[in-house]
């Protein structure tokens, strides 16, 4: 009986650990628009490349907070313009990138290389 109220003590703060590095993480891999600080449409990060998708032209990442934009930590997929070379950048590298809101309110990587 001890053994079986161990098991499922340990299930229960198995589960409240995984809950709360969900939470944590914020996959926001299908965010088109996310709440950000008023008047600001530009803002710089860093962040480690988790996949590339050069024929869609898109990277998720996930990105230390941006208190420009009063974004925490998240993972997410971003568009990148055609201005930034995915050729050269590849999953688990880390970056600084620079992203702006588009006319359509959506962000977009403008600047990304490896960082320091």
């Amino acid at each position: 009986m001890k053994k079986l109220v161990a098991m499922a003590a340990l299930a229960m703060a198995v589960f409240a650990l995984t809950a709360s590095a969900e939470e944590k993480a914020m996959d926001h891999g299908e965010m088109k628009s996310v709440e950000t600080v008023p008047g600001e449409t530009e803002a710089g990060g860093v962040g480690v490349i988790n996949s590339v998708d050069a024929d869609k032209g898109t990277v998720n990442i996930t990105h230390e907070p941006m208190p420009e934009l009063g974004w925490p930590t998240m993972t997410m997929d971003l568009p990148v313009t055609k201005k930034v070379d995915l050729g050269g950048i590849k999953a688990g590298e880390k970056v600084d990138f620079r992203i702006k809101l588009g006319r359509d309110k959506q962000y977009r990587v403008i600047e990304m290389k490896a960082a320091k």
